[in-house]
């Protein structure tokens, strides 16, 4: 099965673009999608990236989104980690079993 790739819409004057970019280079993430989950990481700042922002009609960054649905982003301070929400279900921090109990 191929892997879910969450689009992170950032610009590298944004502090807190910056808080968010740092954990995720370092692979500090997780995501309610699963275990299966890549990041791809877009420049607002690029002709490219600025022309996916404007096709997306994005307003703000950091801005994530999964297909065609919006992401919440959070960081995790106690972690040092990114948490995506896309959807609806909390996401399993990293490096953490998932929890049986649901």
């Amino acid at each position: 099965m191929a892997k879910k790739v969450i689009k992170v819409y950032y610009s590298s004057n944004c502090s807190p673009c910056n808080d968010v970019m740092d954990r995720l280079k370092k692979g500090r993430f997780a995501s309610d999608l699963g275990d299966d989950t890549a990041v791809d990481m877009v420049d607002i700042m690029t002709e490219e990236g600025f022309a996916q922002i404007e096709a997306e009609k994005l307003e703000k960054v950091p801005s994530a989104k999964h297909e065609a649905k919006f992401c919440q982003i959070h960081i995790d301070e106690e972690l040092d980690a990114v948490m995506f929400t896309c959807n609806e279900k909390t996401p399993q921090p990293p490096d953490e079993p998932p929890d049986d109990n649901p």
